[in-house]
């Protein structure tokens, strides 16, 4: 395995026990989504999965965040067991 590919997977499980530490994960937008029991994985893996289900209409959008159908996310996530909560 290469230097350069160890880092990057140190890089995630450094990551992975951040999110793991907090009861709920909060993105860019300042939404917050929690799942009681959740695992840093699974939380990844349902991110990733509604962030392919809500893409948004707009193909004008530069940032990664303005690419999401904030509504269509929030519901996938909903649907997912997640308590959803806008920013404060």
């Amino acid at each position: 395995m290469s230097k350069s590919r160890r880092s990057g997977r140190a890089a995630w499980a450094a990551l992975a026990l951040l999110v793991g530490a907090a009861p709920g994960c909060a993105g860019p937008s300042g939404w917050t989504y929690e799942k009681p029991r959740a695992t840093p994985a699974q939380i990844d893996h349902d991110m990733t999965a509604c962030r392919k289900l809500a893409p948004s209409p707009n193909p004008f959008r530069i940032f990664q965040e303005e690419k999401v159908d904030r509504d269509a996310y929030n519901r996938c996530m909903k649907s997912r067991g997640y308590d959803v909560k806008p920013p404060s």
